[in-house]
C-alpha cells in the first residue's frame, strides 16, 4: 500500500511554492498517494487542471488543519514554508513532518521571533528541504541540523507549462515582470529601470503581472513617469504562461529569492533572464542565458543590448532552452524527494 503524503500550504493562490507542490504531487503518483490542502481560493482551478486531489481548509487555523489531518490520516505531512511548518508540528507529534523552505528569508539568518520558533521546530522535524545551498550554508541549518537538511533545487514540469502556454495567445512584449507586487520583489525598482530603458527604446512594450499590496503605488509611479503606454499592469493570472512565452525576456528585481521558479520557467520557454546578484542565482542564470546585474545601469545596458542585437538574442534564447533542460531533470528530482520521504518515515 502506498504511503499517504499531505501537502499543506497556507496560501490559496498560485505562485512559486504552490507550483513546486503541484509538480511534486504530479510526479510522485506512482510511489505515493498525495493530496493538497490549503485555504479555499483560486488554487482550486490550478489543481483541477492537473488532476490533483484538493482538500480545502475553511481557514488556516489549528482546528481546521487538525480536522483535515485527522480525517485523511497521512503517513507524512509535507509543510511548505514557515507558517505551515509551525502549525502542522504543533498538532501531531506522531506524524513525521517535512518542512520545505522555498525562499531565503532574511529572518532565517538573524535572531528574530521567526528564526527562534523555526530553530526549536527543527528538533522535531523529520526532514528539512531547502532549494539552494546558500540557504543551508548561511543559516543555523548547516551547524545544528545538517544531518536532516537536504538541498533539492526547484525544477519545473516543462511539458505541463508548454501545454498551459498553448491554451491561449499572449500579447507580444519586450519585457515581462511576473511576480507579486511586494517589497521583496521590488516592482518599483523595475519601473525605474523601464523608465531609463524607454529613453533609448521609446517603442518598448512591457507587461507587469502579479498583484499585491504595492499595486497602487506601482500604478502611481507609472503615471508619474508617463509610462502608461509602455507598461501594461495585470492582476494575478491563474495561467501566466502565455504571457511569459510571448515576452522576449524576463526581468527580475527581487531583493531576495530562494530558487525562483519563474526564472526557470522563462528559460524553459527560451527567454533570457536578467536578475540582480542574489545568493545562489548563479545556479540558474549564467552568462550564456542571461545577465546578473549589479546596478540599475547594468539592467538598462543589458536590456538595450539584448533588444538591439538579433544575433545576440538568438544565441541567448537557444542557451536558455539548453540551460532549462539541464536544470529540469525530473527523474533525479523525483528520486531526491522520494528519498526524503523514506528517510522521514524511518526517523
Amino acid at each position: 500500500m502506498k504511503k499517504k503524503v499531505l501537502h499543506v500550504l497556507s496560501s490559496n493562490d498560485f505562485a512559486g511554492a504552490e507550483n513546486v507542490a503541484m509538480c511534486i504531487i504530479s510526479n510522485m503518483s506512482d510511489s505515493f498517494e498525495c493530496a493538497y490542502a490549503s485555504p479555499i481560493g483560486g488554487i482550486k482551478d490550478n489543481l483541477a487542471s492537473r488532476g490533483i486531489r484538493y482538500i480545502p481548509i475553511q481557514n488556516f487555523s489549528y482546528f481546521q488543519i487538525h480536522k483535515v489531518i485527522k480525517e485523511w490520516k497521512p503517513d507524512i505531512v509535507h509543510a511548505h514554508d514557515f507558517k505551515a511548518t509551525i502549525k502542522c508540528l504543533s498538532l501531531f507529534r506522531t506524524i513525521p513532518v517535512v518542512s520545505h523552505i522555498h525562499q531565503n528569508p532574511t529572518w532565517l539568518r538573524k535572531i528574530r521571533i521567526h528564526s527562534i520558533l523555526f530553530f526549536l521546530a527543527c528538533y522535531q522535524l523529520a526532514k528539512i528541504i531547502v532549494v539552494s545551498p546558500a540557504i543551508k550554508e548561511t543559516t543555523f541549518l548547516s551547524r545544528f541540523f545538517k544531518h536532516k537538511t537536504e538541498v533539492i533545487s526547484n525544477i519545473v514540469d516543462r511539458n505541463w507549462i508548454t501545454q498551459r502556454a498553448q491554451l491561449e495567445t499572449g500579447a507580444e512584449n519586450d519585457i515581462a515582470f511576473i511576480g507579486r507586487f511586494e517589497d521583496v520583489k521590488d516592482p518599483l525598482r523595475f519601473i525605474n529601470i523601464v523608465a531609463e530603458v524607454v529613453k533609448e527604446l521609446p517603442n518598448l512594450n512591457v507587461i507587469m503581472m502579479g498583484g499585491g499590496t504595492l499595486e497602487e503605488r506601482c500604478k502611481k509611479a507609472i503615471r508619474v513617469k508617463k509610462l502608461e503606454g509602455t507598461i501594461d499592469v495585470r492582476d494575478f493570472l491563474d495561467n501566466p504562461y502565455p504571457l511569459l512565452k510571448s515576452a522576449k525576456m524576463l526581468v527580475m528585481t527581487s531583493k531576495s529569492e530562494g530558487l525562483p521558479m519563474v526564472a526557470i520557467e522563462a528559460l524553459a520557454f527560451g527567454k533570457p533572464v536578467l536578475v540582480p546578484r542574489l545568493n545562489g542565482i548563479e545556479n540558474i542564470v549564467d552568462a550564456s542565458c542571461g545577465f546578473i546585474c549589479n546596478s540599475d545601469q547594468d539592467f538598462v545596458k543589458n536590456i538595450v543590448g539584448l533588444s538591439t542585437s538579433t544575433e545576440k538574442y538568438k544565441d541567448m534564447s537557444l542557451a536558455a532552452s539548453k540551460r532549462a533542460a539541464e536544470i529540469c531533470d525530473m527523474d533525479l528530482y523525483r528520486k531526491q524527494v522520494e528519498q526524503v520521504y523514506r528517510d522521514a518515515v524511518r526517523s
